[in-house]
């Protein structure tokens, strides 16, 4: 490999994988367009040497370069309660990397198609899976009014403890208003959603407000009927 031949794959490199980080950097992820550039142009040097050189050990350097961006992808991965976060970015990384590696065995249209499929999964399959997610809450998640009638000079500590106790479950506050009522009374209305198994934390959270001085009134329905009820 001479000189030209050279720079035309490096360049090549550093254009996918411009591409490649800037859908990251877009995003806001952890690991931007620099570290992107920075790991696809590291991965073709170092995998460039044994090809530049004719060793016959230029795939052992590859190998090493697919365990080393593992180790290096496995800092941005982060545990967040239940969830776990980065492992896209890490994957982002790991697959940039492949990019620098085929561009420095001269495998520029093939370093291209990999670079177009990594940008369909970062991009399409997202949208995607959005639309998934959205569909598989529409079936399996119900959603509820809560409301709450209760006394004015009451209004911020109760309305500070339902938040507090909506918290420690698996329930989604969609929307909170508060409509005063006639006689210093306030009526706090809660739009929430939950799986069917969440409904005991809804009971919970009723029986835990009846007991609370100021409260007068405390119920809840389900969104379909409401929607009965309109009708």
């Amino acid at each position: 490999m001479d000189y030209i031949d050279f720079l035309t794959r490096i360049l090549v490199a550093l254009l996918l994988s411009f591409i490649v980080g800037l859908e990251r950097q877009w995003r806001r992820r952890a690991i931007g367009l620099r570290t992107n550039v920075l790991v696809c142009l590291g991965a073709f040097l170092f995998v460039s040497m044994p090809v530049m050189l004719n060793q016959m050990d230029d795939m052992k350097v590859a190998a090493q370069v697919v365990s080393g961006i593992g180790f290096l992808g496995a800092g941005v991965i982060l545990k967040d309660g239940v969830n776990i976060r980065g492992l896209n970015t890490a994957a982002t990384l790991w697959c940039n990397a492949a990019i620098g590696v085929l561009c420095a065995y001269g495998l520029l249209l093939e370093a291209t198609t990999g670079t177009i499929l990594i940008l369909g999964a970062n991009i399409v399959l997202r949208y995607i899976i959005k639309k998934l997610i959205v569909i598989h809450e529409n079936k399996s998640t119900k959603r509820y009014l809560l409301t709450i009638v209760l006394s004015q000079n009451k209004e911020v500590l109760l309305r500070t403890m339902l938040i507090q106790l909506i918290g420690e479950t698996n329930i989604k506050i969609n929307s909170l208003e508060t409509n005063e009522k006639q006689n210093n009374k306030v009526e706090v209305i809660a739009d929430i959603s939950s799986e069917d198994k969440a409904k005991d934390d809804i009971e919970h959270i009723i029986s835990r407000f009846t007991m609370e001085p100021g409260v007068f009134y405390i119920g809840y329905k389900k969104q379909k009927d409401l929607d009965e009820d309109e009708d």
